[in-house]
């Protein structure tokens, strides 16, 4: 539900994996419905009708900003599959912690059963024509189950796997820890450091390299998302940053003091923990 990059990520590997799996996408604009139908065998149904949309699905997944998954459950009558199932829904928002309270309860009540995802995956882009079907290929998918045992987490597992995805399980307060500091954080970070140097001297962005293109390439991403995250997982975020600015603290002591040593061990270190990260797919 949604034919944004992500959502329209999803159809495309879908269909391209599970041709035989019938795909039925909702959006709220009708040109974005007869967008989802001029792609040739994307989807077997695209609607504006919600009810439509989800009606005798197995699995429901909210491809929208997290501000507006809460109207749209609301917007629906009934979870109510064809073979009498609980219908699992899911989302693929980037913080979680507010999503589980206010759409977990409305989900529920409708019949359904809440369980979060989070694929770390997307780009700076957006919209369907920049939809990729190998974007969750190797990529790592957060889940958050309420409670352990969860017997929704063996279908989502099964489900992201198929998709290429890395699949962890952590609760919805310690993934919104992690990923202020992993994703949110760092997108923060490259539109200060945009904003601090090309407002300073704009000509300098004719003249910039692959470093300074590369460390900011996520502060292209489109605002209006960016936002909603940035405010939506705040505590986690103000956290990180102030971590960062402590950090800040102390590289610009080793520069006031001329200390090329202590640089060389930052940078050192630095290079070293990069080192822990796993090769990109």
């Amino acid at each position: 539900m949604g034919p944004g990059l992500i959502g329209g990520s999803l159809l495309r590997a879908l269909r391209e994996r599970n041709p035989e799996v019938s795909l039925s996408a909702w959006a709220r604009r009708p040109e974005s419905v007869e967008e989802l139908r001029s792609y040739p065998g994307l989807v077997d149904e695209a609607s504006s009708d919600l009810n439509e949309a989800v009606a005798g699905a197995e699995l429901v997944v909210l491809a929208m900003p997290t501000c507006h998954m809460g109207a749209v459950v609301s917007g629906i009558e009934r979870f109510d599959p064809i073979d009498g199932q609980t219908v699992i829904v899911t989302d693929v928002g980037s913080v979680k912690g507010p999503v589980v309270r206010e759409v977990g309860p409305l989900v529920l009540a409708r019949g359904g059963r809440f369980l979060g995802s989070h694929p770390m995956a997307g780009s700076e882009k957006k919209g369907l024509r920049h939809a990729e079907p190998d974007l969750f290929e190797g990529a790592a998918v957060i889940l958050t189950p309420e409670e352990p045992g969860d017997p929704g987490e063996q279908q989502l597992t099964r489900f992201w796997c198929g998709l290429g995805g890395v699949v962890t399980s952590l609760p919805a307060s310690r993934h919104d820890e992690l990923v202020a500091g992993i994703s949110h954080l760092p997108h923060l970070a490259a539109a200060a450091l945009v904003r601090s140097v090309l407002s300073w001297e704009p000509g300098a962005a004719a003249l910039s390299g692959g470093g300074f293109r590369d460390t900011t390439r996520v502060a292209g991403g489109p605002e209006e998302m960016w936002a909603d995250i940035l405010t939506d997982n705040r505590e986690a975020v103000m956290l990180r940053l102030a971590a960062l600015v402590e950090e800040l603290e102390i590289w610009r002591s080793a520069l006031e003091s001329f200390d090329r040593e202590a640089l060389r061990d930052l940078l050192g270190e630095a290079r070293r923990l990069r080192a822990t990260l796993p090769p990109s797919v």
